[in-house]
């Protein structure tokens, strides 16, 4: 994806080092469906002024998600997720970095990579992708939500589409599906995207959907939480209060805060 090129190193340059992450991906029972490799810079060791300036990287909030859920089967909206493969690769880097060569990948030469484009664990590289998905999905007439910067709305003929981005997961809402295939179908005229259908599971969200209904839960990232911490093997219980409080009216007569 043209994201580094070969260089000699200058003499008062310090190429930040890389390692490998390797993924499991789950689906919404917790099985696995992919494993990823990922090559991450270590930003860690970037300076600032230097390396990086800004870093700041908005996501779409967890509250313009589950109002949107809720309107789709009210609005009978269609709903589809994609994801932007190597969605970090897409953005221009301002500042001049220097990488080490990644390990595996080494030539014996003494050359370092002078990084063109952004590169996971860059600090710079979550706000780089979001100027560059901003500016792309303005291309197609969608606009910002005053309310959430990581929410756009298209109106075409007096449809509408809405599309939310996590980091590369996108969702995708439209009233109609000659809109929803017109908008999967911009998108991948700019990025390399999977087609993932029908949403099951977002931000650790699972999603079930029926013809008047819409489900979220977070089951196996509880379960998750509950196992880190020792207590899957707690006794549950209907209402997590004590049976023996005995509530009683505020005795001013008045709401209390």
């Amino acid at each position: 994806m043209g994201t580094s090129r070969l260089v000699e190193k200058l003499p008062n340059a310090i190429p930040i080092a890389n390692k490998w992450t390797f993924i499991k991906k789950r689906n919404k029972t917790g099985e696995i469906i992919k494993y990823k490799a990922r090559l991450v810079a270590k930003g860690c060791t970037q300076q600032p002024g230097y390396d990086y300036v800004e870093t700041f990287s908005p996501v779409v909030q967890m509250e313009t998600i589950r109002a949107i859920l809720a309107l789709v089967p009210i609005k009978h909206l269609k709903i589809q997720q994609m994801d932007v493969k190597g969605a970090y690769l897409n953005g221009q880097l301002k500042e001049t970095v220097y990488m080490c060569q990644p390990k595996g990948y080494e030539d014996t030469t003494g050359l370092v990579c002078k990084l063109v484009k952004t590169l996971y664990g860059l600090k710079q590289s979550g706000q780089e992708w979001n100027k560059e998905f901003d500016k792309k999905l303005t291309k197609f007439r969608f606009q910002r939500l005053c309310s959430d910067p990581c929410a756009y709305i298209k109106q075409d003929g007096g449809h509408s589409a809405i599309i939310t981005v996590w980091v590369d997961d996108i969702l995708l809402f439209a009233t109609s599906d000659e809109l929803m295939w017109q908008t999967k179908s911009d998108l991948r005229t700019e990025w390399e995207m999977t087609d993932l259908g029908e949403p099951t599971k977002i931000i650790s969200v699972e999603i079930t959907q029926t013809e008047n209904s819409m489900t979220i839960l977070q089951k196996v990232y509880i379960e998750s939480v509950l196992e880190h911490k020792g207590l899957s093997e707690i006794n549950s219980i209907a209402t997590p209060l004590d049976l023996n409080v005995k509530l009683k009216l505020n005795p001013n007569g008045n709401e209390g805060n």
